[in-house]
């Protein structure tokens, strides 16, 4: 064989062991154009089509399941409403996650940042599955990166991923749940009446939207309020009312003196707690309606038109809704939801909370 076919057998032989080595390369090293592109592909687009989160831990185990009905979403493990922002804060996290950096396709390295398969029993990680877009998404989720990221991989698939922004998942179906019973800002308010269990009710109410306090009712003859603001706190009772633990209610003991406290709007929305206590704990269950009644009661008043040149009278403020007040279809249809989603239920309230539903009479007066 002659030196120049030897030199071009050599130099052949070299291109094909160098392009081995290259393409073996690709196969392992990071892919610097995956950088900055979403781990999700396509999702950003169809957030409003994803009808159900499903949460599985280790030893593939279902923990939470997430199902969006006409618009809100539940908690189907225990049949309550969902906290809606905080799915819809997930959803958009995962929309927008984006790799930040390829890591292992090791399986060893998988299970040191948290993204083995959870059919593992040991597994530390989440498996989200998202039903609802034409094409399922499945990622599981594992430790923090940072502060402000989270290892992640697309199941089935052996590239474990550093991504941005943090996802924030939640094993436990309570972590999940919609906590607030009611928020009726205590403008809203026209009157309150509390009845407790030591037989010392009372009333509070305004004549007009606008009067600067609530007038109390039935004080014992010679004693007097601490002073003309003392009620007015009630009121604000409504505002975030939210719950600690809930349960499904149950029947009412023999004998039982429950504590009660209605709450009446100048719009229309009428609220019944029922309160008990048991042991250190404290529950309430609440029944919503609307009374239209009471909403034409304290409707704007109608004023015909002063003739031409004579002094137009003032406006009727004590009357006058504030800007945004509900209408009373609203007003009905938030008296639906709220009786939809808390018939059945009782609520375990932090007993600050529960104190000031039902608050004591004497607490007002000058002792």
């Amino acid at each position: 064989m002659s030196g120049r076919r030897l030199a071009t057998l050599l130099a052949l032989a070299l291109a094909v062991i160098g392009a081995a080595l290259w393409l073996g390369a690709r196969r392992t090293a990071p892919q610097d154009t995956a950088v900055g592109e979403p781990v999700l592909r396509g999702l950003a687009a169809e957030l409003d089509q994803v009808s159900g989160i499903r949460i599985v831990g280790a030893g593939d185990r279902a923990l939470v399941t997430l199902e969006r009905r006409d618009g809100d979403w539940l908690v189907r493990e225990l049949g309550y409403a969902a906290d809606s922002p905080r799915v819809r804060r997930l959803l958009l996290a995962l929309g927008d996650l984006r790799v930040t950096e390829q890591k292992t396709t090791d399986p060893a390295g998988h299970a040191r940042l948290g993204v083995a398969d959870v059919t593992d029993a040991q597994a530390q990680g989440l498996r989200l599955e998202l039903a609802g877009p034409a094409t399922p998404r499945t990622l599981i989720v594992g430790r923090t990166a940072g502060t402000q990221g989270s290892y992640v991989r697309i199941a089935g698939q052996p590239q474990a991923l550093e991504a941005r922004p943090a996802l924030e998942v939640e094993r436990a179906p309570r972590a999940w749940l919609a906590r607030t019973v009611v928020d009726v800002a205590a403008a809203r308010v026209q009157s309150f009446e509390i009845v407790r269990s030591d037989g010392h009710g009372w009333r509070g109410a305004k004549a007009q939207r606008d009067a600067a306090h609530y007038a109390v009712e039935g004080l014992p003859r010679g004693r007097e309020l601490t002073h003309a603001g003392a009620p007015d706190a009630t009121a604000g009772a409504l505002g975030n009312l939210e719950f600690d633990d809930l349960r499904r209610a149950a029947p009412r003991a023999a004998g039982e003196r429950p504590e009660r406290a209605t709450f009446r709007t100048f719009d229309g929305l009428v609220l019944d707690f029922e309160g008990r206590s048991a042991g250190t704990e404290r529950w309430i269950t609440l029944t919503a309606t609307a009374d239209r009644a009471l909403a034409a009661r304290f409707a704007p008043t109608a004023r015909a038109p002063a003739p031409a040149g004579s002094p137009q009278p003032p406006a009727a403020s004590a009357q006058a809704p504030p800007a945004g007040a509900p209408t009373p279809g609203e007003v009905q249809a938030e008296a639906a939801r709220l009786a939809a989603r808390t018939a059945g239920w009782e609520y375990r309230l932090a007993p600050f909370r529960y104190d000031a539903l039902f608050r004591p009479r004497d607490e007002l007066l000058r002792h």
